[in-house]
């Protein structure tokens, strides 16, 4: 298989973040990592803030690069790839069956922008924002308390995601199909009953890394799905 150079872009995406300081921070590490640039949704502060200024240190000038959206559908706009993190993971739970972050290495394509979600510091996502993502990752600490501060969890997903910056093999998906195969799951998730199973069964198709064949093949049968569910409808 020919490998495909690398040359994907990461976009930081946190939903209602609370703190001034842990937002410097995250200005901080945008800078340190190289990140393509980070979109807010509805944050609880004013960008403007000294003290988020100060905590940024010389990662300040990253500011020109943070847009604020109201809804979160907004921010993901152009995205290849959709991960949300959470700290709670279940093993009964198709919301909470998260990946660990080193284990991205394996499944993140070699372009396209990827697009890393973190939720609030108080509450973390919504199931529904859940609900909107390719792939749940969870950092288990391997402790009884697995919440970590949200600059510090932003800390090591970026740290992770630079480390995947080697030669892929390519072959993948590419970003044309994967919308369609997304916007087939999200029309398949109206029209079936077994919302789980969707669920599920989008989570697995994104882990999974698929082939351009095997897009391609995928395409065709979900497509075949939805044209029998909307016969039988009517």
């Amino acid at each position: 298989m020919k490998a495909e150079p690398v040359s994907r872009r990461t976009r930081l995406v946190i939903i209602g973040p609370e703190g001034r300081i842990n937002m410097g921070f995250i200005l901080r590490l945008a800078k340190n990592f190289n990140i393509k640039e980070i979109c807010l949704v509805n944050p609880k502060f004013s960008l403007e803030d000294p003290e988020i200024k100060e905590f940024a240190a010389k990662g300040v000038d990253f500011l020109s690069k943070v847009r604020t959206e109201e809804n979160f559908s907004d921010c993901l706009r152009g995205s290849r790839l959709t991960i949300c993190t959470t700290s709670k993971s279940s093993r009964d739970d198709v919301l909470r069956q998260g990946i660990h972050p080193h284990l991205l290495r394996f499944i993140l394509p070699p372009s396209g922008d990827i697009s890393l979600v973190f939720g609030r510091e108080s509450v973390g996502l919504t199931r529904d924002e859940l609900k909107e993502c390719d792939i749940i990752s969870t950092l288990e600490t391997g402790s009884e308390y697995n919440v970590l501060n949200l600059s510090h969890a932003v800390s090591i997903y970026l740290y992770e995601l630079n480390m995947i910056n080697e030669t892929i093999g390519g072959d993948s998906c590419n970003p044309y199909t994967t919308n369609g195969i997304r916007n087939l799951f999200n029309t398949l998730y109206t029209l079936s009953k077994n919302k789980r199973g969707v669920i599920a069964l989008k989570h697995v198709f994104f882990r999974s890394n698929p082939r351009k064949p095997e897009c391609g093949a995928i395409y065709k049968l979900l497509k075949e799905f939805i044209k029998a569910l909307e016969k039988h409808e009517s």
